[in-house]
């Protein structure tokens, strides 16, 4: 079984690769800086918008993603208030607003316990994705190997074969502002929910198995 770095608000196309039965969360692996691990992409009326959850430094020391404490300069207001101003007139946003708010406002010492809320609460929208998929590490962890899959947005054919997996091709669908930008792609997982709202992964995309 493929491992898949547990992220945040991961793009959908984690999503659809995890709504598979060969793929699964790593939950022992090495925090990776500037991935989704910390951060997630929406769609504003400037455009695309990186938001990232700011973690402590870690003094250039390798730690694995349980131990990558929250910085407490994480302001979850701000966040909420960008969100705010990037789907306030989507379809869903008034049923999801108060839900948002429990997950951004709980103070969490923790990436991997924020992500994992954010991973648990994505799942009741995608009833078929099962939340509670883990791969447990029986390697020591001085000897602990990354996920075989380093989950980047837009990856190539080619380099998916590399990494012995199967591309995702992803459908469109409509968004907020699709008056002022062709659709954008692979964006978070909650672009789709505040567009779509329960739906199915069938809906997204799907792995190329050919």
């Amino acid at each position: 079984m493929n491992a898949l770095p547990l992220c945040c608000f991961a793009p959908v196309s984690w999503y659809v690769l995890y709504a598979e039965d060969s793929f699964a969360l790593s939950e022992e692996e090495y925090f990776q800086k500037q991935t989704y691990r910390n951060r997630f992409d929406i769609l504003t009326g400037n455009g695309v918008q990186t938001l990232t959850i700011p973690v402590e430094s870690t003094g250039g020391e390798r730690k694995l993603l349980r131990d990558i404490r929250i910085s407490p300069e994480y302001n979850g207001k701000k966040t909420l208030q960008a969100i705010r101003s990037a789907y306030g007139n989507s379809a869903m946003y008034d049923f999801i607003e108060q839900e948002l708010e429990e997950l951004f406002l709980k103070e969490e010492k923790f990436l991997f316990d924020f992500n994992m809320r954010s991973h648990n609460w994505v799942c009741r929208w995608y009833p078929q994705i099962p939340k509670g998929r883990l791969i447990e590490s029986k390697i020591p962890e001085e000897r602990l190997a990354e996920p075989k899959i380093h989950f980047v947005k837009e990856m190539e054919v080619e380099r998916w074969k590399q990494r012995g997996t199967r591309p995702v091709e992803l459908k469109s669908y409509p968004q907020v502002f699709a008056d002022r930008f062709p659709f954008e792609k692979d964006l978070s997982i909650l672009d789709a929910i505040f567009n779509l709202g329960k739906t199915s992964v069938k809906a997204l995309g799907h792995v190329n198995n050919s």
